[in-house]
């Protein structure tokens, strides 16, 4: 109801109340230290607020109380008088602001317990053994705490045990191996230290819908009987050490979700798992599977994880009919052929990553409706990776706006399809290492939702599109080591992609910065237009150079024409030169007297 302000302590002068229930509110301050004047009180429901402080030590005053609900708040610490509540059943701390706190050897008297609700209480120390005399206990999470120490021996002897959750801390040693608590439902012991092989006599565990032990240490092989539950809709037993091969049958109730990846599993896969009606969710990658691959899926499949193992042979064709497959990852194994036609069933697939194929990619795959228009909100994807900048980067959610094709590293020839500009939900595109031929395709330029781009190692040619450089959400590129000529696109964003110019690198015939090339059709432009300063430089050097010209003709001339008729009359002393000189003497005479008299 979203109640602003302090706990109301009118409501302490109820003497009679019974439930006290002020859950999701926005109240503040401390839980009142005299709560303990509700004596008939059978529950008490703050949860969801924003109460802090203590919890005070006279709610353990409480004789009735059988709830005491006060998760999700900001307390920094519960009393050991808590364990005065006898008749207490159900106790629900977590997701608090606890200082670090062991539980509390007070809590041994809670023997009427039902659910233990303390994740992510700051707890440390070990999980005390007198949990184990909670014989009514039925729910016991405890995770994202610091305990540490081994799993109580007599943990899973309590027969009405129905779910435990102890992941995320630093337990250590081997999982219990008596159990008897049949009508358990749920078990997550994952992202611990836990060692040992996983007990046989979990297979004894009819109604167990979930077990998620992931994230250990566990080795040896999965026990037979795990396979055959019968409702078990998740079984995730990924990042440990376990070996031998996959025990069959699996799935035996709908929508089940197989996480077996980063494992020592080794093997051929019988057909008949992959016929399994229930299966949805397989990630296998990482392991050492072998063998090829069914003629058909189970139509129900949306995950398909297999990358990373030694599966091999071609791609069959009906295997890329189902409908309903929103990821196939098959990199890393040792296929061959090429990628059949009629991959434009696969309608609603969200991620494609395939390697060692060859010849052409079909132009179907530009009709792929899951990367066109995605109706989804997201979408799981375990431990698919992502390749990008030659490195594996795991992507756990995918919106319905991406999409990524990765078809790196295969021998893939012939122009790359037009059509793939159609897939407007593409975020990754990596073509990487192939045998592409023909022109950059022009359609690349409209996948306007494309953040990376790597299309290296190819013998692409011709321009890259200035279309290109309109992609404001591109993020990684990399062209490097193809045929590429011309202009490199200009773009406020696009030119910070590859400040080093690494991104164009190998592309002998392409020009303007990054690259320190001037396009040779640029070349007579530069003269022309690029720099007028040094046209206006070139015509004053022409001038002078025809001014220095002119001076050196006209030296030359006066020299020749002087000391020519110099020399003549000098050869010449008694017919020209005395004649000369008494005539010279005579203009000078008669100078002077013109002058004097006036």
């Amino acid at each position: 109801m979203d109640i602003p302000g302090k706990f109301p302590i009118s409501i302490l002068n109820c003497s009679k109340l019974q439930v006290l229930d002020l859950s999701y509110n926005q109240f503040v301050g401390n839980i009142p230290n005299d709560i303990d004047r509700l004596s008939n009180l059978r529950e008490i429901n703050l949860n969801s607020n924003h109460f802090s402080g203590n919890i005070p030590s006279s709610i353990g005053n409480l004789q009735y109380l059988q709830t005491l609900h006060l998760g999700n708040n900001l307390l920094t610490s519960f009393p050991p008088e808590i364990g005065n509540l006898s008749s207490l059943e159900y106790l629900y701390f977590y997701f608090n602001d606890f200082l670090p706190s062991k539980i509390p050897n007070e809590f041994i008297k809670l023997i009427k317990l039902r659910h233990l609700y303390m994740e992510k209480s700051n707890l440390y120390g070990e999980i005390p053994d007198w949990i184990g005399n909670y014989s009514n206990l039925e729910f016991l999470y405890l995770s994202e705490n610091n305990l540490n120490g081994k799993i109580p021996e007599n943990l899973f002897l309590l027969k009405n045990l129905t779910g435990v959750e102890l992941y995320d801390n630093k337990l250590s040693g081997e999982i219990p191996r008596e159990i008897e608590c049949l009508i358990m439902a749920g078990i997550d012991l994952s992202h611990n230290e836990l060692t040992g092989s996983i007990p046989e006599g979990i297979g004894k565990l009819k109604y167990l819908s979930e077990l998620d032990m992931s994230n250990n240490r566990l080795t040896e092989e999965i026990p037979a009987s795990i396979a055959s539950l019968p409702l078990v809709t998740m079984i995730w037993l990924h990042q440990n050490n376990l070996s031998g091969e996959l025990p069959i049958p699996f799935a035996n109730s709908g929508n089940f979700e197989l996480r077996l990846n980063n494992n020592m599993l080794s093997g051929e896969i019988p057909f008949s798992f992959w016929s399994n009606g229930n299966l949805s969710y397989v990630s296998l990658n990482n392991n050492m599977f072998s063998g090829e691959l069914p003629d058909k899926l189970n139509p129900a499949l949306r995950f398909l994880n297999l990358a990373n193992n030694n599966f091999g042979g071609r791609l069959p064709t009906s295997f890329v009919s189902n409908p309903n497959l929103q990821i196939l990852s098959l990199r890393s194994n040792r296929f061959n052929g090429s990628i059949p036609e009629n991959i434009l069933h696969l309608q609603k697939l969200q991620w494609l990553s395939l390697n060692n194929f060859s010849g052409h990619i079909p132009t179907r795959l530009g009709y792929l409706i899951g990367m066109i228009n995605n109706s989804d909100t997201y979408l799981d994807t375990g431990d698919v990776q992502l390749a990008t900048k030659g490195i594996m980067i795991p992507l756990d959610t995918m919106y319905n706006s991406s999409a990524v094709i990765d078809l790196s590293c295969n021998s893939f020839e012939a122009n790359i399809p037009e059509e793939m500009g159609l897939l407007k939900l593409v975020s990754s595109l990596n073509l990487s290492h192939n045998h592409f031929s023909g022109n950059f395709p022009e359609s690349i330029g409209n996948l306007s939702a494309l953040e990376s781009l790597d299309l290296s190692s190819n013998r692409l040619s011709g321009k890259i599109p200035q279309s290109l450089a309109t992609i404001d959400s591109l993020q990684v590129l990399n062209l490097s080591h193809n045929q590429l000529s011309g202009k490199i696109p200009v773009g406020a964003h696009f030119d910070t992609l590859s400040l080093d110019g690494l991104a164009f690198v190998g592309n002998d015939l392409l020009c303007v910065l990054p690259s320190d090339k001037v396009c040779e059709a640029d070349r007579n432009a530069s003269a022309d237009d690029v720099n007028p300063a040094n046209e206006v430089d070139e015509v004053d050097r022409g001038d002078t150079e025809e001014n220095l010209l002119l001076y050196a003709i006209a030296a030359s001339g006066f020299v020749v024409g002087f000391w020519g008729l110099f020399f003549v009359l000098f050869m010449k002393k008694h017919k020209w030169w005395f004649p000369y000189w008494r005539f010279i003497d005579s203009v000078a005479v008669r100078i002077t007297v013109y002058v004097q008299k006036n």
